[in-house]
């Protein structure tokens, strides 16, 4: 996870463009023309798209005649823009959706997320991630292969856990870990699973479990699972993805990260401690495990 976020240095860089605009006090239209470069390719830029102009970014430096650090900086960030990660050549197989939260993973320095309803990707076993990738074939396109998929969620976790991966905390909502997602005993070895890595990950993995009758600070209503970023090569940048139905919502301006940053705090306050959170998922594992009403063994 060491080569940074190409979409998260895209929107840095469209951010720094804009920001070099303010203080020229120029528009873009003749900042375009100035560098002989069309207004579309200048809002191709500034909006972060894929594959941002070297040559532009390099135009635009060049005639507002940023200084040698700022210069490398952008340029840098530029070449970032462009670098396909492993995500990219199965993106279709493996879901786009997944294909992003990949990018967003690649080079942060943390990782820190709400999972309402689900157990994090990042956490799940191979099996519930199929169980889960084939419950809802709708969400998906034509080239989609849940065994690709699978696999996918395989290789992130293995980057997450890696040596010199990312610091992962996240808040796992009581609803998540009693909600038959998956068949009983699915269930019961996802949540072995989660106890088994904090186990073996103390200082790098944490899991706290949000219980359902809790009091939150300010009585905050959360409303969908969420993760936030942090980089390692961009650490004033942070980012935001959060989980919908259809489309996932990415955020990377500061107005925008800032309540989710604000809420998790007063979710993290809510929440059992790690102790408390593993003594809970190893009393619902056995839960799980013990055949009951509704539920064949």
């Amino acid at each position: 996870m060491t080569r940074p976020s190409p979409y998260v240095r895209r929107k840095w860089l469209g951010r720094e463009i804009k920001r070099l605009r303010d203080e020229h006090g120029m528009s873009a239209e003749p900042l375009a023309r100035a560098v002989g470069f069309s207004r579309q390719q200048l809002s191709a830029l500034e909006n972060g798209h894929l594959g941002p102009d070297i040559d532009l970014v390099s135009a635009i430096c060049d005639y507002l005649t940023v200084g040698a650090k700022r210069r490398t900086a952008i340029m840098d960030a530029a070449t970032d823009g462009w670098a396909r990660g492993w995500w990219m050549a199965d993106a279709e197989r493996m879901g786009v959706r997944q294909a992003t939260y990949a990018d967003l993973e690649s080079g942060a320095k943390t990782i820190t997320e709400y999972a309402l309803a689900l157990f994090p990707g990042l956490l799940q076993t191979p099996a519930f991630a199929d169980a889960r990738l084939r419950s809802e074939p709708a969400r998906h396109g034509e080239a989609f292969d849940p065994t690709a998929a699978v696999a996918a969620r395989a290789h992130r976790q293995q980057l997450l856990l890696s040596a010199g991966g990312p610091r992962y905390d996240v808040v796992l909502d009581e609803i998540a870990i009693r909600r038959c997602a998956a068949e009983a005993s699915i269930v019961a070895d996802q949540l072995q699973h989660i106890i088994a890595v904090c186990a073996a990950h103390p200082t790098t993995v944490t899991v706290q479990v949000l219980p359902i009758g809790i009091s939150i600070k300010g009585h905050s209503a959360y409303k969908s699972a969420y993760s936030i970023y942090r980089y390692r090569d961009t650490p004033d940048c942070l980012a935001v993805a959060v989980d919908t139905l259809t489309n996932d919502l990415i955020h990377t301006e500061p107005e925008e990260v800032r309540p989710y940053l604000s809420l998790h705090s007063r979710l993290k306050t809510a929440a059992l401690t790690p102790e408390m959170s593993i003594g809970l998922l190893r009393a619902v594992a056995q839960e799980m495990s013990t055949p009951f009403k509704g539920v064949s063994a």
